[in-house]
């Protein structure tokens, strides 16, 4: 017998300010490891390539790419929470969304090594659209 004042669990979403808040920051860390994957991505086609040239360029590629997608996570979460007035909370939660994207950009070493480049090419592909999706949901839920 099924009550009729309970939804089912495929029915029920997280929404008010909690959903929009880890909505934000999910979308922030996906386009965080989209920006970082890509940045492994180039770091293994150059590390193909023999010479000492290629693992000075690898180490600033590295570098560069994972302060960008950092960088990057924040300042998606920052805009994306253009509905919350205060400065303190949308820096707060931006920096939250960083350390987000440390936790999320592991999985590119597992990845890495058990699947190589296809496995960083599908995980690029499934956090872009995952990426998107929050992006949009997140709008939505904000009202911009």
């Amino acid at each position: 017998m099924v009550d009729a004042g309970v939804d089912r669990p495929e029915q029920q979403h997280v929404s008010g300010p909690f959903g929009f808040v880890a909505t934000v920051v999910g979308s922030g860390a996906f386009i965080g490891l989209l920006v970082i994957t890509a940045t492994v991505l180039g770091v293994d086609s150059l590390r193909t390539g023999s010479g000492t040239g290629n693992l000075n360029r690898s180490f600033y590629l590295l570098v560069g790419g994972t302060l960008t997608g950092l960088l990057a996570a924040a300042y998606a979460a920052w805009r994306l929470l253009a509905p919350v007035h205060s400065a303190y909370r949308r820096g707060a939660l931006s920096i939250v969304c960083s350390f987000a994207t440390v936790l999320l950009m592991l999985i590119c070493i597992p990845v890495h090594q058990l699947l190589g480049r296809t496995g960083l090419l599908l995980l690029l592909g499934l956090s872009g659209l995952t990426a998107v999706f929050l992006v949009h949901r997140a709008r939505r839920l904000g009202g911009v």
